[in-house]
């Protein structure tokens, strides 16, 4: 596995210890997201069906899910890259895109781009770009080409010494104070997005 995929796995196991208490219904996983529906179009036979696209997210947050086992046996749909959830759609409150060595602008957009395909489904989202290292991503790169982000945290400038081994952020955030504090701000925004608001408002 790469550095981004052990940091990942590590993260989750950190977000559950310290939300489950507070959040004993919300879900954390690694997955399949609806992303998009659209038109398909056979090229041989020409036939048109409703398309259901799913792509995997790094961190995903949920109470609820939806039954589409029935979109299975209707013959005119189409459900692209869902195999790993099979008969069930998360609903999601939160999505966090995670990147271990910064990002570039082609990485930016597209992720970008994901997140305005996924709240356009979802509304009740938020979906949040969450860095270990920024190495040579400028805010102001991270702002133009990131824009339909609803956060971007960093937890350190530059990038990795070396590689990353299972338990490492874990040892981190015990000796390092600072990195400790800004994942306390990470984790406190996670809770106050994850909270039922008390409001008039509805978003």
């Amino acid at each position: 596995m790469t550095d981004e995929e052990i940091w990942n796995i590590d993260l989750i196991e950190i977000l559950k210890e310290n939300l489950t208490k507070e959040f004993p219904k919300i879900l954390i996983f690694k997955g399949k997201v609806l992303k998009d529906i659209f038109l398909y179009k056979n090229q041989n036979s020409h036939e048109h069906k409703i398309q259901f696209g799913f792509v995997d997210q790094d961190i995903v947050f949920y109470e609820n899910e939806m039954d589409i086992s029935k979109f299975y046996e209707v013959e005119n749909i189409l459900i692209h890259n869902n195999s790993s959830r099979k008969s069930k759609m998360v609903i999601p409150k939160l999505i966090c895109e995670l990147k271990y060595n910064g990002i570039n602008s082609h990485g930016l957009i597209t992720y970008s781009d994901y997140a305005s395909d996924i709240k356009s489904i979802f509304p009740e989202c938020k979906y949040w770009l969450a860095m270990r290292y920024r190495k040579s991503s400028t805010e102001n790169k991270l702002n133009r080409h990131g824009k339909n982000f609803d956060k971007i945290i960093f937890f350190d400038f530059g990038k990795s010494e070396g590689a990353y081994t299972k338990g490492d952020f874990r040892k981190q955030l015990e000796k390092q104070i600072e990195l400790k504090n800004k994942f306390s701000e990470f984790l406190n925004e996670i809770k106050e997005t994850l909270r039922e608001k008390e409001t008039v408002f509805i978003k």
